[in-house]
């Protein structure tokens, strides 16, 4: 059987949601379509996901139609939980873009575009709630011209009135997108020669899998208008990339999640192979997993199964799976998963309001960031705070009412802070020797350090021979200067720079590695003070699209927000400004900007890395270190009187 797996994204309130319980239903898989309102939809089934009517957490259901099924893969739509609708575009074959009728292309339907041409998924757009009054069909076909792309196909002739009526549209003067790109029928249009329907329909075809053209198709899920059409379309169109006739296995993990008494499920996707239950199977980097149990989506349930076929997503209970882990030979990948994940940009602290409850919560967050790689927290060493660090404040929000949901926890947060790093400004060297007080280790240890530029990270040097000091004293020496890098001069991750073991010198046999790890990070220090440090904050890329009456003001507000912008363009109604922004500004820009535009700006963002950051520099405490804190005050008491000198 053909298998194919398809995403359905829309704007909030798009009808993305009651539209995969129409296809259920439609399609035969469940007797009757749940509904958002009462909370008995198969997606959504989370109180947080009724409550605030967006999708939060990927869910997977099916349906089959004649001889294919098809996997629907439900994506959340707020831009915090990007990084989860990126990781769940990999592994699809085919994407549902809803559009509503009423309200045309919002802001998030660009987002969503944008990466479904990012990751190169072929897409229907599905212009939904045709039945309500005063739709204006020509205007949001002009909508998504503008907004998405010109290269769009109509392919149903649409009535509103009396009655609504689809029908499928084969006129000949709704294919000129299709020809005017392709060479050879734009020929045969010139000479006026007659054109062949399944010569169209095969043109069309490579041009949506190559995702450069998207048929619309038209109706209203609420009422399971068109639906049939639709899923008719989809499963004629999307094609799977699995090896159907390939043996070997390949497969990728790309959501986790807990269910019921924390029992840990990892959802994979097969792309080609037999998973039988019983089998051992290879994972890249770790040792072979043995498959206990597993279930598949199947009309509109999840089932039990001893088998899963090439094209398949397979749900196993799993304590070792990861996020983006390969089961089998990873070169058999029909695309690379998606691993870029945006850094955690703000922190905050986080407690229970019951203090005895402060266990639960650590257990609760550890749960909650397995299944979420934008979300890490520590315990504080100076503080004991629990800090979490996070990309959004909508994720922050949705943090809080899961803790309450799921795990009976009522916390409290601060302010979040954006999270800082640090780059030396320039090379320095530091020597701090044996016997030479008040170094008490026995080792001596000499380091330099060189500026790299923005975003080139740490690299590391030995120019100390193996032979002279051996390969435990060495990693040692590597083991200090990580923990070094964590806080810097200002208490801030240190990058962006090389550091270069120069000098070193033990005492046999009264010197040990524990010396060298010891004395390493108060070398390096000493380094960072001799060199200065300077403050790098996150950077954002943005692309803006305002309407023209906003120009100016869109363009003079950007100082205000520490934005800079690179070029402006006007296209159509609108004006597109391209340009950087700190990540600690984007949302109060953000949210200025849908203010006086009425919602009808979109800014999309994509972390562009470090940068220098502006105003006064910004401390964060050091954590407390019993064996060498002593030692580092003295050194930083002799270190200004030497820098005098």
């Amino acid at each position: 059987m053909k298998i194919i797996n398809i995403g359905i994204l829309a704007h909030v309130d798009a009808g993305k949601t009651t539209l995969t319980e129409s296809l259920l239903y439609t399609s035969g898989a469940i007797e009757a379509p749940g509904s958002v309102d009462q909370g008995t939809t198969r997606t959504d089934t989370m109180f947080l996901e009724r409550q605030r009517g967006i999708t939060i957490q990927t869910a997977v259901t099916s349906f089959q139609w004649h001889d294919c099924k098809v996997n629907i893969v439900d994506t959340p739509g707020h831009m915090d939980f990007l990084a989860e609708v990126y990781r769940s575009l990999a592994i699809l074959d085919g994407a549902i873009l809803v559009v509503s009728a009423k309200d045309g292309v919002q802001a998030q339907t660009r987002i969503l575009f944008h990466a479904l041409q990012v990751m190169k998924i072929p897409t229907v757009i599905f212009i939904n709630k045709i039945d309500q009054d005063g739709i204006d069909l020509p205007g949001v076909y002009q909508s998504i011209r503008d907004k998405l792309s010109a290269n769009m196909i109509i392919k149903q002739n649409v009535q509103l009135s009396p009655d609504i009526s689809i029908m499928e549209n084969m006129g000949l003067e709704n294919w000129d997108t299709v020809i005017a790109d392709c060479d050879e029928l734009l020929e045969k249009y010139i000479a006026g020669e007659p054109m062949d329907k399944e010569e169209l329909l095969r043109e069309e075809n490579r041009r949506i899998q190559s995702v450069s053209l998207f048929p619309v198709y038209h109706g209203s899920a609420k009422v399971n208008l068109g639906i049939r059409q639709l899923i008719e379309a989809v499963t004629d169109t999307f094609q799977s990339p699995t090896g159907q006739n390939s043996s070997e296995l390949c497969g990728t993990v790309f959501k986790v999640e807990y269910a019921n008494q924390s029992q840990r499920l990892a959802y994979l996707r097969l792309y080609s192979g037999t998973l039988h239950l019983r089998d051992s199977v290879a994972l890249a980097g770790k040792e072979k997993l043995k498959i206990t149990e597993m279930r598949i989506p199947s009309k509109g349930e999840i089932v039990r199964t001893e088998i899963a076929h090439a094209g398949e997503i397979v749900i196993v209970p799993c304590d070792s799976l990861r996020l983006n882990d390969v089961l089998g030979n990873k070169l058999l990948l029909p695309r690379e998963t998606w691993s870029d994940n945006p850094l955690p940009l703000l922190r905050t602290a986080i407690a229970p309001e019951k203090p005895e409850q402060r266990e639960r919560l650590l257990n609760a967050l550890t749960e909650i960031a397995d299944t979420d790689p934008l979300l890490r927290y520590e315990v504080d060493a100076v503080t004991h705070e629990i800090i979490l660090s996070f990309l959004g404040r909508v994720q922050l929000e949705i943090i809080s009412d899961l803790l309450v949901e799921k795990y009976q926890l009522n916390t409290t947060a601060k302010e979040p802070a954006v999270i800082y790093m640090e780059r030396p400004l320039k090379a320095v060297s530091h020597t701090i020797h044996i016997e030479v007080p008040p170094n008490p280790f026995w080792a001596s240890i000499g380091l330099s350090v060189t500026p790299l530029p923005l975003g080139t990270g740490v690299q590391y040097e030995s120019k100390v021979s193996v032979g002279y000091l051996n390969q435990s004293f060495q990693n040692a020496v590597l083991d200090g200067i990580r923990y070094g890098l964590e806080q810097g001069v200002y208490g801030w991750k240190v990058t962006d720079c090389k550091i270069c073991f120069e000098y070193g010198l033990y005492y046999s046999p009264v010197s040990t590695p524990a010396d060298f790890r010891s004395l390493a990070p108060i070398v390096l220090e000493q380094v960072l003070k001799k060199a200065g440090t300077q403050l790098l904050e996150p950077y954002l890329s943005f692309t803006l699209y305002a309407p023209q009456e906003y120009l100016s003001r869109a363009y003079h507000d950007a100082p205000k927000y520490c934005a800079s912008i690179e070029t402006t363009q006007v296209k159509n109604s609108e004006v597109i400004f391209t340009g950087e922004i700190p990540a600690r500004c984007v949302q109060e820009y953000r949210n200025d900007l849908t203010f006086y535009t009425n919602g009808r700006s979109v800014c999309l963002t994509e972390l562009k890395g470090y940068q220098i950051a502006s105003g006064e520099p910004v401390f964060q405490p050091r954590r407390p270190n019993t064996r060498i804190d002593k030692v580092r005050h003295m050194f930083n008491k002799i270190l200004p009187s030497m820098m005098d000198l």
